[in-house]
């Protein structure tokens, strides 16, 4: 029987750090970068929104100063147009940044998926025994998606705030240094707060994804094998494998609600901290010579703190996404079935040989987790003898069957067609001569002509 479901030697070699984030980063910059000019697009759109929040700060010095405090009637005027004006031009930004990093992400997301099931048609059959059906196509569906939140709304939210954030810290050392500079007295502290709660998030994210293909895994089991279920009254066991799976995906997302939660007041604090302080300084006396002035430096404060939050609560989403990145490029990075033949073969006799053949699955990928199956096998097949393999269950006949179109690779010995070892036809040749008739019956979704015809359909 196959090796038991586990999970990739590739996934589990993973660095857990920067590094690991670092490089999934560079590979998912890979795929943005084939649409650069509408990246580059949209990040000029978000540059230009993230510079409207500190200009709206600064229009708040000259309609007090000029227009309440000094009677500018000039200024009265000019001042709304701008504000008006300021505000049609965030909204066109708004716009451009948030569609074009979604189209963006979202051919992201068309590419991965692309080149993920082309990469699945690829895999040793080992792949498959070794993951659940469900666990692959999570990674396709569910894992991608995660890798679109990141790549759009929280990479659009993490530039856009981060300009935001370094435009009115540097319009608040602008009007005043000594106040700004409270900001700094805090900074240290949520810096540490944020990455902690990255690390976290990355972790529990991690620990979700794997939880939620165990959770189809055994529904899928059901549902598919619901009549032996029924026949050995195994509903008992199926239900407490189901529950136990439940109950860990369900912890780990309170996990993750319990982070999420703690993180956002934490944070708050720090800033009701740093509101506290520049009230106080600027009760005591500081270099803010107007009160247009200290209502601006008010004003770009308090656009600061809900962009210094909503920060702090994108980190969730991204280290979903670099979670769902590692996953996702350990299976593309996945080693291909091998297919280095030259010999072509356009009809085989179907003379089948095996000398000698010694086979053993391979637990985890290592060397030392290998389950011997098969060991010296000899058998020699003429053309059009019907041969038939009987044994008891789990003595290696599905195994040596699944030897000659070279599902899995043999580790001694040599299996021949025709007087040539199967490895030196290339596969689509050597497959094109076989017919399979397996123990699974698979229907795919599509006419009952295609179905039969499955191989050849162009003609059906």
């Amino acid at each position: 029987m196959p090796a038991p479901a586990s999970e990739a030697p590739a996934a589990r070699r993973q660095q857990d750090g920067p590094l690991a984030g670092q490089g999934v980063y560079r590979r998912l910059l890979g795929y943005t970068l084939r649409r650069w000019t509408a990246f580059a697009g949209a990040l000029l759109a978000t540059a230009v929104f993230a510079a409207t929040e500190p200009a709206f700060a600064a229009l708040m010095k000259p309609m007090l100063d000029k227009g309440f405090v000094e009677r500018d009637v000039d200024s009265m005027r000019i001042v709304p147009l701008l504000i008006v004006g300021l505000f049609l031009l965030r909204g066109i930004a708004a716009f451009a940044s948030t569609y074009g990093m979604s189209w963006v992400g979202r051919g992201v997301i068309y590419d991965l998926r692309h080149d993920m099931f082309d990469k699945l048609l690829r895999l040793p059959a080992g792949v498959f025994d070794m993951h659940p059906s469900s666990q692959l196509v999570s990674k396709l569906i569910y894992n991608v998606e995660q890798v679109a939140t990141a790549a759009t709304g929280a990479i659009t939210i993490l530039v856009r705030d981060s300009l935001t954030a370094l435009g009115l810290l540097g319009w608040m050392f602008y009007l005043s240094p000594r106040l700004a500079a409270v900001f700094l007295i805090f900074g240290p502290v949520a810096a540490v707060v944020v990455v902690y709660v990255s690390r976290r998030f990355r972790r529990i994210s991690k620990r979700i994804q794997t939880s939620v293909g165990e959770v189809g895994q055994v529904a899928q089991e059901v549902a598919e094998g619901h009549r032996v279920v029924k026949i050995f009254g195994g509903q008992d066991y199926e239900r407490e494998q189901f529950e136990r799976v439940n109950r860990r995906n369900r912890r780990q997302q309170l996990k993750m609600t319990v982070t999420r939660a703690t993180s956002v007041p934490v944070i708050q604090f720090l800033a009701a901290c740093i509101l506290a302080g520049v009230v106080y300084v600027a009760a005591v006396g500081t270099d803010i010579q107007t009160a247009g002035t200290f209502v601006s430096f008010i004003t770009a404060m308090l656009l600061l703190l809900p962009a210094l939050k909503r920060l702090t609560t994108v980190t969730e989403a991204i280290q979903r996404g670099l979670a769902a990145g590692e996953s996702i490029f350990a299976l593309l990075d996945h080693h291909e079935e091998r297919d280095e033949g030259s010999r072509p073969l356009r009809r085989a006799r179907g003379a089948i040989r095996f000398r000698g053949v010694t086979f053993s699955y391979r637990g985890d990928g290592s060397e030392g987790d290998r389950r011997p199956v098969l060991h010296g096998i000899d058998l020699d097949i003429p053309p059009g003898r019907t041969v038939a393999l009987v044994g008891s269950s789990g003595g290696g006949k599905t195994t040596l069957v699944n030897l000659i179109p070279r599902f899995y690779e043999i580790d001694g010995g040599v299996v021949e067609l025709d007087g040539h070892d199967v490895r030196e036809y290339r596969l689509a040749d050597l497959r094109r001569q076989i017919a399979w008739v397996g123990q699974q019956v698979t229907l795919f979704n599509d006419t009952i002509a295609r179905n039969i015809a499955y191989g050849a359909l162009q003609s059906a």
